[in-house]
């Protein structure tokens, strides 16, 4: 699970999230503060893949907007 993340954000604050599981496919949730925006969210990992995610902070909503998802091939 992605945990909402904490702290402070400035509108426009640019986040990536970097995911690798431990050999293991897992499953991923996300908090509630976490919106996909022209993306889909992924729900699992792939196997001993690198998972990047890109984000960036919407204040008027108050919300990570997921903008990009990209995975090692």
């Amino acid at each position: 699970t992605l945990a909402n993340p904490t702290g402070t954000a400035v509108d426009g604050r640019r986040l990536i999230i970097r995911i690798k599981d431990n050999g293991t496919a897992r499953a991923i949730s996300f908090g509630t503060q976490y919106r996909a925006v022209g993306i889909t969210l992924p729900t699992t990992t792939v196997i001993s893949k690198t998972l990047y995610l890109g984000l960036v902070f919407n204040n008027d909503d108050t919300k990570w907007d997921v903008v990009a998802v990209s995975q090692e091939a």
